[in-house]
Protein backbone atom coordinates (compact mmCIF):
# COMPACT_ATOMS: atom_id res chain seq x y z
CA UNK A 1 0.00 0.00 0.00
CA UNK A 2 1.35 3.41 -0.90
CA UNK A 3 4.73 2.31 -2.27
CA UNK A 4 3.71 1.30 -5.77
CA UNK A 5 4.33 3.48 -8.79
CA UNK A 6 0.61 3.65 -9.69
CA UNK A 7 -0.32 4.74 -6.19
CA UNK A 8 2.39 7.39 -6.18
CA UNK A 9 1.26 8.73 -9.57
CA UNK A 10 -2.37 8.88 -8.44
CA UNK A 11 -1.54 10.68 -5.22
CA UNK A 12 0.56 13.13 -7.22
CA UNK A 13 -2.51 13.92 -9.37
CA UNK A 14 -4.54 14.64 -6.22
CA UNK A 15 -1.80 16.93 -4.93
CA UNK A 16 -1.77 18.86 -8.22
CA UNK A 17 -5.56 19.16 -8.04
CA UNK A 18 -5.53 20.58 -4.50
CA UNK A 19 -2.67 22.97 -5.23
CA UNK A 20 -4.63 24.18 -8.26
CA UNK A 21 -7.52 25.10 -5.97
CA UNK A 22 -5.42 26.57 -3.17
CA UNK A 23 -2.95 28.97 -4.80
CA UNK A 24 -1.81 30.30 -1.41
CA UNK A 25 -0.63 26.79 -0.49
CA UNK A 26 1.11 26.42 -3.84
CA UNK A 27 2.85 29.77 -3.35
CA UNK A 28 4.05 28.78 0.10
CA UNK A 29 5.30 25.45 -1.25
CA UNK A 30 7.23 27.19 -4.01
CA UNK A 31 8.73 29.61 -1.50
CA UNK A 32 10.04 26.64 0.47
CA UNK A 33 11.45 25.10 -2.70
CA UNK A 34 13.22 28.35 -3.58
CA UNK A 35 14.68 28.63 -0.08
CA UNK A 36 15.86 25.02 0.20
CA UNK A 37 16.89 24.32 -3.39
CA UNK A 38 18.24 27.74 -4.40
CA UNK A 39 18.19 29.25 -7.88
CA UNK A 40 20.29 26.67 -9.74
CA UNK A 41 17.78 24.51 -11.62
CA UNK A 42 20.47 22.11 -12.88
CA UNK A 43 21.56 20.70 -9.51
CA UNK A 44 20.33 17.31 -8.35
CA UNK A 45 18.33 16.98 -5.14
CA UNK A 46 20.15 15.75 -2.05
CA UNK A 47 18.83 13.74 0.89
CA UNK A 48 19.44 16.73 3.15
CA UNK A 49 17.31 18.97 0.93
CA UNK A 50 14.48 16.43 0.83
CA UNK A 51 14.50 16.25 4.63
CA UNK A 52 14.26 20.05 4.78
CA UNK A 53 11.13 20.13 2.60
CA UNK A 54 8.86 19.92 5.62
CA UNK A 55 5.98 21.94 4.17
CA UNK A 56 6.08 19.80 1.04
CA UNK A 57 5.78 16.76 3.31
CA UNK A 58 2.84 18.39 5.08
CA UNK A 59 1.04 19.11 1.78
CA UNK A 60 1.31 15.46 0.72
CA UNK A 61 -0.05 14.21 4.04
CA UNK A 62 -2.96 16.67 4.12
CA UNK A 63 -4.00 15.78 0.56
CA UNK A 64 -3.96 12.10 1.47
CA UNK A 65 -5.96 12.74 4.65
CA UNK A 66 -8.79 14.29 2.63
CA UNK A 67 -8.51 12.12 -0.49
CA UNK A 68 -6.88 8.79 0.37
CA UNK A 69 -5.87 6.55 -2.51
CA UNK A 70 -6.80 3.51 -0.42
CA UNK A 71 -9.52 4.03 2.15
CA UNK A 72 -9.88 0.68 3.93
CA UNK A 73 -7.48 -1.74 5.54
CA UNK A 74 -8.12 -5.36 6.50
CA UNK A 75 -7.00 -7.12 9.66
CA UNK A 76 -7.64 -10.53 11.28
CA UNK A 77 -7.41 -10.95 15.04
CA UNK A 78 -5.40 -13.89 16.36
CA UNK A 79 -7.28 -14.20 19.66
CA UNK A 80 -10.61 -13.24 21.22
CA UNK A 81 -11.02 -9.52 21.59
CA UNK A 82 -13.54 -6.80 22.45
CA UNK A 83 -14.01 -4.14 19.79
CA UNK A 84 -16.74 -1.51 19.80
CA UNK A 85 -18.36 -3.04 22.87
CA UNK A 86 -18.74 -6.48 21.26
CA UNK A 87 -16.85 -9.71 21.86
CA UNK A 88 -15.28 -11.12 18.71
CA UNK A 89 -13.91 -14.66 18.33
CA UNK A 90 -10.41 -15.29 17.07
CA UNK A 91 -9.83 -15.21 13.30
CA UNK A 92 -12.50 -12.55 12.77
CA UNK A 93 -11.89 -10.44 9.66
CA UNK A 94 -12.16 -6.69 10.18
CA UNK A 95 -12.39 -4.05 7.46
CA UNK A 96 -11.32 -0.72 8.91
CA UNK A 97 -12.65 2.37 7.13
CA UNK A 98 -9.68 4.52 8.04
CA UNK A 99 -10.65 7.26 5.58
CA UNK A 100 -13.40 8.05 8.11
CA UNK A 101 -10.89 8.07 10.98
CA UNK A 102 -8.95 10.80 9.20
CA UNK A 103 -12.02 13.07 9.27
CA UNK A 104 -13.41 12.45 12.75
CA UNK A 105 -13.96 15.57 14.84
CA UNK A 106 -12.74 13.69 17.91
CA UNK A 107 -9.28 13.43 16.35
CA UNK A 108 -8.98 16.39 13.98
CA UNK A 109 -9.59 20.12 14.23
CA UNK A 110 -11.83 21.35 11.38
CA UNK A 111 -11.56 17.93 9.69
CA UNK A 112 -13.16 19.00 6.39
CA UNK A 113 -10.75 21.91 5.97
CA UNK A 114 -7.71 21.61 3.70
CA UNK A 115 -4.78 23.02 5.65
CA UNK A 116 -1.28 21.47 5.51
CA UNK A 117 -0.37 23.41 8.66
CA UNK A 118 -1.95 20.63 10.71
CA UNK A 119 1.11 18.51 9.79
CA UNK A 120 3.63 21.34 9.87
CA UNK A 121 5.65 22.03 13.03
CA UNK A 122 2.90 21.20 15.50
CA UNK A 123 3.51 22.48 19.04
CA UNK A 124 1.53 22.76 22.25
CA UNK A 125 0.30 26.29 21.41
CA UNK A 126 -0.68 25.39 17.85
CA UNK A 127 -4.34 25.54 16.79
CA UNK A 128 -3.93 21.94 15.63
CA UNK A 129 -2.49 20.64 18.90
CA UNK A 130 -5.32 18.07 18.96
CA UNK A 131 -3.61 16.22 16.13
CA UNK A 132 -0.41 15.84 18.13
CA UNK A 133 -2.19 13.41 20.42
CA UNK A 134 -4.15 11.43 17.84
CA UNK A 135 -2.29 11.64 14.53
CA UNK A 136 -0.27 8.45 15.06
CA UNK A 137 -3.42 6.36 15.55
CA UNK A 138 -5.83 8.10 13.19
CA UNK A 139 -3.58 8.94 10.23
CA UNK A 140 -2.75 5.86 8.19
CA UNK A 141 -1.26 6.91 4.86
CA UNK A 142 0.80 3.70 4.73
CA UNK A 143 -1.13 1.42 7.08
CA UNK A 144 0.28 0.54 10.48
CA UNK A 145 1.68 -2.11 12.75
CA UNK A 146 3.92 -4.91 11.53
CA UNK A 147 2.19 -4.82 8.14
CA UNK A 148 2.91 -1.17 7.45
CA UNK A 149 3.89 -0.55 3.82
CA UNK A 150 7.59 -1.44 3.34
CA UNK A 151 7.83 1.06 0.48
CA UNK A 152 6.58 4.06 2.47
CA UNK A 153 9.92 5.87 2.58
CA UNK A 154 10.51 5.35 -1.15
CA UNK A 155 6.98 6.60 -1.90
CA UNK A 156 7.53 9.83 0.04
CA UNK A 157 10.91 10.35 -1.66
CA UNK A 158 9.27 9.88 -5.08
CA UNK A 159 6.45 12.29 -4.29
CA UNK A 160 8.67 14.97 -2.82
CA UNK A 161 11.07 14.70 -5.76
CA UNK A 162 8.20 15.02 -8.25
CA UNK A 163 6.75 18.05 -6.50
CA UNK A 164 10.14 19.71 -6.02
CA UNK A 165 11.37 19.20 -9.58
CA UNK A 166 8.09 20.27 -11.21
CA UNK A 167 6.90 23.13 -9.00
CA UNK A 168 10.40 24.59 -8.75
CA UNK A 169 10.48 25.15 -12.53
CA UNK A 170 6.83 25.39 -13.56
CA UNK A 171 3.50 26.88 -12.61
CA UNK A 172 0.64 24.40 -12.86
CA UNK A 173 -2.92 25.71 -13.07
CA UNK A 174 -6.24 24.01 -13.57
CA UNK A 175 -7.46 24.25 -17.15
CA UNK A 176 -10.97 24.73 -15.73
CA UNK A 177 -11.12 25.59 -12.03
CA UNK A 178 -14.73 24.38 -11.90
CA UNK A 179 -13.97 20.99 -13.44
CA UNK A 180 -14.16 18.19 -10.85
CA UNK A 181 -11.38 15.67 -10.47
CA UNK A 182 -12.25 12.60 -12.52
CA UNK A 183 -11.32 9.42 -10.70
CA UNK A 184 -12.35 5.79 -10.48
CA UNK A 185 -13.05 4.71 -6.87
CA UNK A 186 -12.19 1.23 -5.67
CA UNK A 187 -9.75 -0.60 -3.44
CA UNK A 188 -7.23 1.79 -5.01
CA UNK A 189 -8.59 5.10 -6.31
CA UNK A 190 -7.26 5.92 -9.77
CA UNK A 191 -7.10 9.40 -11.26
CA UNK A 192 -8.80 9.14 -14.66
CA UNK A 193 -7.69 12.45 -16.11
CA UNK A 194 -6.60 15.88 -14.94
CA UNK A 195 -6.49 18.79 -17.36
CA UNK A 196 -3.93 21.43 -16.39
CA UNK A 197 -2.01 24.32 -17.91
CA UNK A 198 1.79 24.30 -17.51
CA UNK A 199 4.01 27.31 -17.96
CA UNK A 200 7.57 28.18 -16.87
CA UNK A 201 7.85 30.06 -13.59
CA UNK A 202 8.99 33.67 -13.65
CA UNK A 203 11.89 34.31 -11.28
Amino acid sequence: MGGGTDTTANLFCFVVYYLGHYPEVKQRLQQELDTVLGNDLTKSLTNKQLDELQYCDAVIKEVYRLSPITFIIGRVNTEKDMVGGFNWPEETSFMILYSALMKRKEYWTDPEKFDPDRFYKIDENDKYSLEKTHVKKSFTIFGGGIRICPGRKLAMIELKCLLALIYKKYDLEMADINEPLHYVPGMITFCKDLMIKVKPRKF
